[in-house]
């Protein structure tokens, strides 16, 4: 596994198992909404190939800064 893949391990919270929940939050008119997406949902986690709520949720809530740092680093 990637180093990558073991931060999604640790600090997504649509990581199940190394599936992907599929939960995606959409913002419109300044309300936040969620959904289930069935293109995510139950698949193999891709964050080693980009993930748009890893890098708009996830890496931005990462407390330990050299973590955080490292899966910027890591990101494609």
């Amino acid at each position: 596994m990637t180093k990558l893949i073991n931060i999604a391990r640790q600090y997504c919270a649509n990581w199940d198992a190394g599936k992907c929940i599929g939960c995606v939050f959409n913002r419109k008119d300044d309300k936040l909404s969620y959904s289930i997406s069935s293109k995510y949902s139950g698949k193999n986690c891709f964050v080693d190939k980009g993930c748009k709520y890893f890098e708009a949720v996830v890496i931005p809530g990462i407390a330990d800064e050299k973590t955080k740092e490292t899966a910027k680093l890591l990101r494609k």
